[in-house]
């Protein structure tokens, strides 16, 4: 299927005529239009032919034209002036009337004007039919377009595509499959809110969260932590120390603890005080530059543009000013000098209330706030004062009012100017907001332009206008921008903060983080002596050195300071998770238990939460306390979650979300390869497009079919699994009589390597003969194979068995109506195909059943050892 195909078949009648079935309605209306088009034209033409003209109809018109001319000029005042106005207009309207009687009266020329009127009145039906033409056919596109084409589009397409449609893999939307993690992509299952659920009912606790390797165990805790809660992540290393393990939990809690509450941990990377002191000058002097470059033009040009405002200003209220502050400050000393000496007894003992409640105020932290705003306060109310008066004072001015006046005689070109002044300005702004929000820079400068345009052409009007110009030169005009400056420049010293107080808690993070990545040492040296002919003296010095914490005294440091951190989360609203992950890869039971039983120690803080990433075994270790058996998961361990593969709708939902253009068939062959594994699902997904880029390059073609990309996905994964399944087998003790196995492996290896490309039937028949043989030789004969061997062959014919299902189930054409025979059974659907595959993790005895009932279902020959021929089919050469 192409684009020129599909050009092809849309114009077919078959394809025009749904297209227009779609859009019956607005077609109905075009054709209306057209036809009243032409019954008017029609009409204006038979119009046309009877049409005469004489002398006295003719000068009936021109009369007319030239009475209307007149009196329209006439009207105009400075054309007026120099006529007598009410004679002109009476003898201007008496013209006409001549010519329209003689006309009337004579029946060959009253003819011709009945004629000619009716022909206008026809000219005006014609462009008003055009008009009404246009509109049904734009109506009947815009309704063609969204409406019928579409479908007919999709219809024809359906059909080019055959049986299955949606077998057809083509560019799209598949970013979610290119990145491998990241919270746009997540998405919530049962695990979420289930994991949701058991830390809203305890307050603090461990709890577990056990199932197989790509379940989706390190984005569930990734994903526990909320807006206002506190986490930390510690991924254990294959081979680790408890000191070590205990440790980096330790500086992790400091650091994130500090940048959490808006602080810059100490870098401890260069110890020099004195490099780290020229960084710091070092970036304070560029942000001075930068600050200085424009700033200093800046303010000398708005120091130049108001100073003589401000100055005028200060000659105006200097002395307004100077007696207020004198009378303010007579009565202050006053007041103080009646208080000193005794002649205001209630001032004193008013005083004194006052200074004792100042001093309990330390203790309250509230007052001491509000005591610190107070300042912060009275400049904003000053700043807001200063900027807010200058634009209140407008209505008040009485030159401004005087000018504002002079608008009412404008004319009518002068009044539109006026007008379209503020629409400009708020054009401007708007222009320049909607710039400021678009996503390339090419179009952000346009908007730029354009409204630097705008701006422009509003100051064109002011400066052409002189009743604006006045407006702007306004005297008072600058003292009140003097007011706006001093205005913003109190508004933005009133937003300045200066270094926030340093928690104490946060203070002791950092003396943390000290104590732990560095060593500590102080010496002092004291020297006495007397000088003389004699001399003498003494001399001492001591030093101290830090010791490195032990790892008791470490484990109670870390113990207090989580305590302490959870407290003061929890007064926040949020909670404190320490997620300490990938502890399912260390390598055995044996090694997990032995790691809880070491780091329990910093296990069972109040208030915090502890998420481990566990095997499954641990889990079921868990699961079986209370029995005989017990181990360190009884006292380690307070929950376990369990983490189960994802269904067939979490699969849909995933790829939904990471790859939307990817069709379901696609979705449902990497669940099947998966069994709904959220990593395996996607690493299928990224595989699928990996082929379909390789395959449309080979064949300069977009559109690439599920048959292709399903024979080789599987073929290639079959190919791999087998071959690590050899190199297993290569360890085991084997014989010259047994050594078959081995070459049955290499040939079936060769056969998926020459089919990499696509199935064949020698491909087919060695991986049924391999899918069958897991019980007996491949030569027919009784020998056996290792007894190590065994399981590992039983193991690999499972899986051949399951891969060889798949292919057959994907491989063919009509997948669509296969699929809904298939599923006419529970076997057949493909929830049951990923239990199969979860089946052969735990025994291919169990498995081989459900793959067997799955054959069924869809009509597939179920194979058995009795049914296998001689030898596996030879390798291509």
């Amino acid at each position: 299927m192409t684009a020129a195909a599909v050009l092809a078949a849309m114009q077919s009648p078959d394809a025009v005529g749904r297209a227009l079935a779609h859009a019956e309605l607005s077609l109905a209306d075009y054709r209306g239009a057209v036809r009243e088009f032409a019954r008017t034209r029609l009409a204006l033409r038979r119009m046309g032919d009877r049409l005469g003209a004489d002398v006295w109809s003719v000068l009936t018109w021109v009369s007319w034209f030239v009475c209307v001319a007149a009196y329209l000029y006439l009207k105009e005042p400075s054309s007026a002036a120099f006529w007598p106005e009410p004679a002109v207009l009476v003898s201007v309207l008496a013209a006409p009337l001549l010519p329209s009687f003689v006309a009337f009266a004579k029946a060959r020329s009253r003819q011709n004007l009945k004629d000619q009127v009716a022909l206008i009145r026809g000219i005006r039906a014609l462009f008003s039919a055009v008009l009404t033409l246009r509109a049904a056919a734009k109506r009947w596109e815009g309704d063609l377009r969204d409406n019928g084409i579409p479908p007919a589009a999709l219809a024809v397409i359906d059909e080019l595509m055959g049986a299955d449609p949606h077998s057809v893999l083509l560019p799209g939307r598949y970013d979610g499959l290119r990145t491998g993690t990241g919270h746009d992509w997540v998405v919530a299952g049962e695990a979420s809110r289930q994991l949701e659920g058991k830390l809203s009912a305890v307050e603090g606790g461990t709890i577990a969260v056990s199932g197989p390797r790509g379940a989706g165990k390190t984005t569930l805790l990734h994903e526990a932590a909320g807006e206002k809660d506190f986490s930390i992540t510690i991924r254990v290393p294959a081979a680790y120390q408890p000191y070590d393990l205990v440790f980096l939990a330790f500086v992790k809690l400091c650091e994130r603890f500090i940048a959490r509450e808006g602080f810059e941990a100490p870098q401890l990377d260069r110890l020099s005080g004195f490099v780290r002191t020229r960084k710091r000058v070092r970036r304070a002097f560029r942000r001075l530059r930068r600050g200085l470059f424009f700033g200093v033009p800046a303010a000398a040009l708005v120091a130049l543009g108001i100073c003589a405002a401000v100055r005028a200003s200060w000659d105006k209220y200097n002395v307004r000013v100077r007696s207020w502050a004198v009378t303010v400050a007579d009565w202050g000393t006053n007041n103080a000098q009646d208080i000193w000496h005794g002649r205001s007894i209630g001032a004193g003992l008013t005083v004194t209330l006052v200074g004792l409640f100042i001093w309990q105020l330390r203790k309250s932290t509230t007052w001491r706030r509000r005591i610190l705003r107070g300042p912060v306060a009275l400049l904003r109310i000053a700043a807001t004062c200063l900027m807010v008066g200058p634009v209140l004072s407008l209505p008040f001015d009485p030159e401004l009012n005087r000018h504002l006046s002079k608008l009412e005689n404008l004319t009518t070109f002068g009044a539109l100017q006026a007008l379209s002044i503020m629409p400009l300005l708020v054009m401007s702004l708007a222009v320049f907001l909607i710039g400021t929000r678009s996503a390339g820079l090419m179009k952000q400068r346009l908007w730029e332009a354009a409204g630097f345009a705008l701006l422009l052409l509003a100051a064109l009007i002011v400066v052409q206008s002189d009743t604006f110009q006045a407006l702007f030169l306004d005297s008072e005009n600058p003292v009140r921008v003097a007011c706006f400056v001093a205005g913003l420049l109190l508004h933005r010293v009133s937003r300045w903060r200066g270094r926030p107080e340093e928690p104490g808690l946060v203070a002791k993070c950092r003396n943390h983080l000290y104590q732990l990545k560095t060593t500590q040492s102080t010496s002092a040296t004291l020297n006495m002596g007397l000088a003389g002919a004699a001399v003498l003296g003494s001399a001492h010095a001591s030093s101290l050195a830090s010791v490195p914490p032990n790892f008791p005294q470490l484990v109670e440091d870390l113990r207090a300071r989580l305590a302490e951190v959870a407290e003061y989360v929890h007064l926040q609203q949020g909670r404190t998770i320490i997620c300490i992950d990938e502890l399912d890869r260390l390598g055995s039971e044996q090694q997990a238990l032995q790691f809880l039983s070491e780091v329990k120690a910093i296990l069972g803080v109040p208030r915090v939460y502890y998420l481990i990433s566990v095997a499954e075994d641990v889990g079921a270790a868990f699961v079986r306390r209370g029995l005989p058996h017990r181990d360190s998961t009884d006292s380690s361990l307070d929950d376990i979650l369990h983490v189960q593969p994802g269904d067939l709708a979490q699969s849909i939902a995933i790829m939904g979300k990471r790859a939307s253009d990817l069709p379901e068939p696609y979705v449902l062959l990497a669940h099947a390869l998966a069994g709904g594994l959220p990593r395996d699902l996607i690493r299928y997904g990224r595989r699928m497009l990996e082929m379909h880029a390789e395959i449309s390059s080979a064949q300069q073609s977009p559109a690439v079919e599920l048959k292709e990309i399903s024979g080789r996905l599987i073929v290639e994964e079959l190919y791999d699994t087998l071959a690590g399944f050899r190199t297993l087998l290569a360890k085991q003790q084997w014989t010259h009589e047994n050594a078959g196995w081995l070459s049955s492996y290499r040939i079936v290896i060769d056969h998926l390597r020459h089919s990499l490309l696509g199935t064949t039937t020698e491909l087919m028949g060695a991986l049924e003969y391999l899918a069958a043989s897991g019980a007996v030789p491949p030569t027919g004969a009784p020998t056996e194979p290792p007894e190590a061997a065994r399981q590992l062959i039983t193991e690999a014919s499972a899986y051949t068995y399951y891969a060889l299902t798949l292919l057959q189930i994907f491989r063919p054409d009509d997948f669509e109506d296969r699929r809904v025979r298939a599923s006419a059974t529970p076997a057949g659907r493909f929830p049951y195909l990923a239990e199969a595959r979860l089946e052969l993790t735990v025994s291919p005895h169990s498995a081989r059943p459900l793959i067997d009932a799955a054959r069924g279902a869809w009509s597939l020959r179920v194979l058995s050892s009795t049914l296998l021929p001689a030898r596996v089919p030879p390798a291509r050469t």
